[in-house]
């Protein structure tokens, strides 16, 4: 923020945020964590110098949840929702905005790809740990390794909604679910009742760029059984200890017969060789109660797949359930981590059935890691999500794959293309050309020059004129063909 007087809004919001810590204790909870970590960059957001990013102002109101109650979380949440984008909007008016919001958002990407690493690194050394102390100490280690990556995501997914508020948009309709995500669109608070972090060692980091990394709030659901916890509970957890795995999917019913083959044993010999061989009197009758008998066998087989994604998904969730009602963050982390490779048909349903036990942040963590599968499953993934009509999901799973190598996000664009479905690849790309650089977009492209140029650059003319200036200079820089010449 440039020196001089604030506006006015930013200047509201920063009472508002200085008299909510007044209201928490000192040195507890996620107040004290932020004051920890970062205690300069924890003044710059309380004296306005810095708009906090949503996902800290959620942690606060969680603090206030935790110690004041929920009615007063409340209460407050609804007024930091309305200063909150009023300050965001009033910040991001200034002079060099868009300059600092896009050398932000490269750090948090920065961030984000450092703290998988980490997870990956964490989670690797839980399997091979025996002792009990030290699975315990990493599994913490892994709790707050997955809430800087979360928080970096969160915050990513901000800054994107921000310059694109920046960002005139061309006067033609979006294609339905693949418009920009509205400029800064923070929840309405946070969903009350949680304990405060209670893990060991945090790594460093800072608070302004800002203040900490991790997507939300920790918020433990309570979880009896298989009963519902409290509405749609957010947060990493992290007491525990990794290991263990989860229940294995219950395979699907028999399939039919099959010939040394591999394909079903028919009812009758068929082909050019026996045209006519069976269509004596009856031969009419016989092909249809075939047919029916192979529309049958079908679906059958469907529902008995329908069936035992359900019956694996609600097993998972149930052991899910127990771990995080344990504490047991490290093991509950490795069951997602498990369920993630599933086949794409079943992740759907886990994340129904995560919903519907109140178990809605581990969606999160789920998306996550189907984020780190194979370029054709994860494309097949994201195909499931949307066909069970969890199209943001499925977009959201996209988003946060564009944070993998250039190369690899060609790939994943390659396999929906492959898997017929031009819409995600466009909304892949897109993502692509807004969060990365225009060379890591050609470096992209050069995967597959004949397909992917011009789909990039009809995704950058989507996002602006500038984009697409820039990704056709740097297109043209790595000598890639298909790329029209200077206007």
């Amino acid at each position: 923020m440039a020196s001089g007087r604030l506006p006015a809004e930013v200047e509201e919001f920063a009472r508002y945020l200085r008299a909510l810590t007044r209201r928490l204790a000192a040195g507890t909870g996620w107040y004290g964590v932020f004051a920890l970590r970062d205690p300069e960059g924890l003044r710059a957001c309380l004296d306005g110098s810095e708009v906090p990013p949503w996902d800290v102002v959620q942690s606060l109101l969680q603090d206030l949840s935790t110690q004041r109650g929920a009615d007063a979380a409340q209460e407050a949440a609804a007024r930091a929702s309305t200063l909150y984008r009023a300050s965001v909007a009033a910040h991001d008016t200034g002079p060099g905005s868009r300059e600092a919001l896009q050398a932000r958002l490269g750090g948090m990407l920065r961030e984000q790809r450092n703290a998988a690493l980490r997870e990956r690194d964490l989670q690797a050394a839980i399997s091979a740990t025996e002792g009990a102390a030290d699975r315990e100490r990493l599994g913490a280690e892994l709790a707050w390794a997955h809430d800087d990556w979360r928080r970096a995501t969160a915050r990513i997914e901000e800054l994107h909604a921000r310059l694109t508020a920046l960002t005139p948009r061309p006067s033609r309709p979006s294609a339905p679910g693949t418009g920009p995500p509205a400029a800064v669109a923070p929840t309405a608070g946070p969903e009350p009742t949680a304990p405060a972090p209670t893990a060991g060692p945090r790594p460093p980091g800072t608070l302004v760029g800002a203040l900490g990394s991790g997507a939300e709030a920790p918020v433990e659901p309570v979880v009896q059984g298989l009963g519902p916890a409290r509405p749609r509970p957010r947060g990493a957890r992290f007491a525990g200890a990794g290991g263990g795995g989860t229940a294995a999917p219950t395979p699907a019913s028999p399939a039919p017969p099959l010939a040394e083959s591999g394909t079903e044993v028919p009812a009758t010999p068929r082909g050019a060789r026996f045209a006519g061989a069976y269509d004596g009197e009856g031969g009419g009758k016989r092909r249809k109660r075939d047919k029916a008998a192979d529309d049958g066998q079908r679906l059958a087989r469907e529902a008995a797949e329908r069936a035992a994604a359900r019956r694996a998904a609600q097993e998972a969730v149930a052991r899910l359930g127990r771990l995080r009602a344990a504490g047991r963050s490290g093991e509950a982390h490795v069951v997602l981590c498990e369920a993630a490779a599933w086949p794409a048909p079943r992740l759907p349903v886990l994340a129904e059935e995560l919903e519907r036990a109140g178990l809605g942040a581990d969606v999160s963590t789920l998306l996550w890691e189907m984020a780190c599968l194979p370029p054709t499953r994860l494309a097949a993934a994201a195909e499931a999500l949307v066909t069970a009509d969890r199209t943001a999901d499925g977009e959201r799973l996209l988003r946060q794959s564009v944070s993998r190598p250039a190369p690899e996000v060609a790939h994943i664009a390659q396999a929906l293309l492959a898997a017929g479905a031009p819409r995600g690849a466009a909304f892949l790309l897109e993502a692509l050309v807004r969060a990365r650089m225009p060379e890591e977009a050609a470096r992209a492209a050069a995967e597959d020059p004949a397909t992917l140029v011009p789909l990039l650059l009809d995704a950058a003319a989507g996002v602006s004129s500038s984009s697409h200036h820039d990704l056709a200079h740097a297109l043209r820089m790595a000598a890639l063909p298909g790329v029209p010449g200077p206007a």
